[in-house]
């Protein structure tokens, strides 16, 4: 189900298997209310010529704040809208972009894809990078990774890693406050899964060995979602900025996003890529698709059911998804050996340290199902 684009998946490439270890961080991380007020003072010690790269909404959610930040400035700055997915296409036509290619700064402005554009151009051409997400439903700002998906959404075609991260990423607080809650809870959702996917992998994306500070980040991430996670979603629901819901953006987007690219991926992200190619998969976001394949995970690696249902509670009051069921799936079986047919191989599902054969996997998604329709019943 998962085909290789063009562009090589980083996972078979470049592992280099040593004894080394090796962390990978962007140069600063902001986070405040109205940060974005003071965005060129605190960016134009990587150049003058800004190029801001993102969708509509984003971009419109962010560009008064920014604008009101060159006031007065000899620096220059251009929006620039891109598409909604990350196809080598959408990265092909910003390259050519004549401001694109003039600018000395780079800065996605929005979510994943914006930022994976942004990410592989800048890479591409040597600029200096700033992310500025406008929502954290993913770790996706801090990463030095970019995926790329076909023209219709659905499935991955490949991945890049890159040798440098973001100079910079500044979040804004307030804007984040008034984004949809389901992208706080997408953003958790993923942040969840960065801890037992690092708890699994022996070798991290660079290739070289697992460094403690990122099973710490890791870790932390995880602490400070179950912990705020709740009373940040509530901060979303009535646009208020508090400390639980500021804890959760730096956990989703810092410590789960530096902390995941220094320890790697494994069945949650398999799995989440995968559920992207079932019918009306691609309509669900990244984390919450992610989330899915933690539960999945969580099964395979024999963790306590306790621990399972939890999770599934969690994910319950915040509006993720916890089996295929809530995918909109309806012959469980049937889809669970078709995704484990195609997951047996994939080179996140390959760093599982637990039997991952087709009728484990398989068995897994059904028993996921079985326990969240358990649990909607005793909660009925």
């Amino acid at each position: 189900m998962n085909e290789k684009g063009a562009i090589q998946l980083i996972y078979e490439s470049i592992r280099e298997e040593t004894d080394v270890r090796k962390l990978r961080f962007p140069g600063c991380f902001k986070l405040g209310s109205n940060i974005l007020e003071e965005f060129e003072a605190q960016a134009n010690c990587f150049g003058r010529k800004f190029v801001f790269v993102g969708g509509k909404r984003a971009i419109a959610s962010a560009k008064e704040k920014l604008e009101k930040s060159f006031e007065g400035t000899q620096s220059t700055y251009e929006f620039v809208e891109c598409g909604k997915i990350a196809t080598p296409a959408e990265i092909d036509r910003v390259a050519a972009i004549p401001c694109v290619q003039e600018a000395d700064v780079l800065c996605g402005v929005g979510g994943g894809s914006a930022m994976d554009v942004v990410r592989t151009v800048g890479n591409r051409n040597g600029q200096n990078l700033v992310m500025i997400p406008t929502t954290i439903a993913s770790d996706a700002p801090c990463s030095s990774v970019s995926v790329f998906y076909s023209e219709d959404g659905t499935s991955v075609v490949g991945d890049q890693l890159f040798h440098k991260s973001p100079e910079l990423v500044i979040v804004d607080s307030d804007i984040i406050a008034t984004a949809p809650t389901r992208h706080i809870a997408a953003g958790m959702g993923d942040g969840l899964a960065t801890y037992y996917e690092a708890m699994t992998n022996k070798l991290n994306p660079h290739g070289t060995e697992i460094a403690k500070t990122g099973m710490l980040l890791a870790g932390l991430a995880r602490k400070i979602i179950l912990e705020d996670g709740l009373d940040a979603y509530e901060a979303v629901k009535t646009h208020v900025v508090t400390p639980a819901l500021e804890n959760v953006i730096e956990a989703n987007c810092f410590l789960s996003g530096v902390g995941g690219a220094n320890t790697g991926c494994a069945a949650a992200h398999g799995i989440g890529d995968f559920l992207g190619q079932i019918p009306g998969g691609h309509e669900f976001m990244h984390g919450e698709r992610v989330y899915v394949g933690l539960m999945v995970q969580l099964i395979l690696e024999q963790y306590p059911k306790e621990e399972l249902v939890s999770f599934m509670k969690f994910g319950r009051k915040v509006g993720l998804p916890v089996c295929l069921g809530d995918l909109g799936v309806m012959d469980v079986k049937a889809t669970a050996k078709e995704l484990a047919e195609g997951l047996v191989d994939d080179h996140f599902m390959v760093n599982l340290c637990c039997d991952h054969s087709i009728s484990r996997v398989t068995g897994a998604f059904v028993q996921a199902q079985n326990v969240a329709d358990a649990l909607q019943e005793v909660e009925e």
